[in-house]
């Protein structure tokens, strides 16, 4: 960009030089003469002269011709350097955003970065999850590319953008686009290519909430009811919504809710709930069981038998759940 902007200088330079040259050297040249004559000798189109030229004169003019193919020539190889340059280092970007979205495992797909996206995307970078962001809009995409974010710039209802996202070895996705049509493709289309994917669907309509489970949304969030709802409970318990949004992250307290995964042939596999909550100096509280089944129990007693593939609702503190989680991993080589 620095070699760029000395193009125009460099051109007025010559044209001025070649104009004060002519003035000196013809008696008979006005200034519109003496420019017109530096205009036309500089860019070499080939016209006649205003009036004959002395020797002196027609000797500057040679010097003033291969000033001018010199600035041309130095005009185009800087314009020519910057596009092949742009070219390749475009190029190269997006070799590496491939060779890293390739190389993730687990990760979460964002479809969509509106308001609601850029905030879902903000939450998992905040507890450093890997997230690869889906959006159709270049000049979003350019930003969060320049911003360091792993970012495939489609449709995310194109299958080849879910693709280019590595949603093969996706663990979650979010389709919360601004329309209900473009979720439920989303989710179709992403169930098809991971059938063991998580899928959280935006739905504006919340006559479409059945249509998008039934496209293979997992859970399906309904914008104004969640929204509304949670205003009232804001008016008629500000303490108990207060303490969820500290639980959820929300506000600088390292307290959390947790889903861990008992894997198969882990400590807790076949064993009773007393197992992980009993150990000295546990801080987390076992609030639920998702049974493989679907089946939700809230609030269990320790005697509860945890099986493979349950799922365990723990609150607490971060720092403990490294612990507990190590009770949940397959020991099976």
């Amino acid at each position: 960009m620095r070699r760029l902007r000395i193009i125009v200088p460099v051109f007025m330079l010559v044209i001025g030089t070649g104009t004060i040259g002519y003035l000196l050297l013809e008696n008979d040249f006005g200034v519109v003469d003496a420019f017109y004559q530096s205009v036309i000798t500089v860019s070499t189109v080939g016209f006649g002269e205003v009036q004959t030229l002395s020797d002196a004169s027609r000797l500057f003019t040679i010097v003033l011709i291969l000033l001018g193919v010199s600035a041309f020539t130095f005009t185009f190889s800087i314009l020519g350097e910057y596009v092949v340059a742009g070219e390749f280092r475009g190029s190269v970007r997006a070799r590496k955003m491939r060779n890293k979205i390739s190389s993730l495992n687990g990760h979460t797909i964002v479809c969509g970065y509106g308001r609601i996206g850029n905030r879902i995307a903000q939450e998992f970078r905040s507890v450093d999850q890997p997230i690869v962001v889906i959006d159709n809009d270049s000049e979003v995409t350019e930003q969060m590319k320049n911003n360091g974010w792993l970012v495939v710039d489609g449709d995310a209802g194109d299958d080849q953008a879910l693709i280019d996202a590595n949603i093969e070895n996706a663990s979650r996705l979010i389709a919360a686009t601004g329309s209900d049509a473009t979720n439920l493709m989303i989710s179709l289309s992403a169930r098809t290519l991971n059938p063991e994917i998580f899928i959280v669907s935006r739905a504006d309509d919340e006559s479409n909430e059945q249509k998008l489970l039934k496209a293979g949304a997992n859970r399906v969030v309904p914008i104004y009811r969640s929204t509304g709802r949670r205003m009232a409970q804001l008016a008629l318990r500000p303490n108990a919504v207060e303490f969820t949004d500290i639980a959820l992250g929300d506000q600088e307290i390292e307290l959390s809710i947790e889903d861990l995964i008992v894997e198969v042939g882990s400590a807790l596999d076949g064993e009773s709930l007393e197992k992980c909550i009993t150990p000295e100096g546990a801080n987390y509280m076992v609030i639920a069981v998702r049974r493989k089944n679907g089946a939700l129990e809230m609030m269990p007693p320790t005697s509860t038998i945890l099986s493979a593939n349950d799922v365990i609702v723990v609150f607490g503190t971060r720092d403990q759940f490294s612990e507990l989680e190590s009770l949940t991993v397959s020991k099976i080589s």
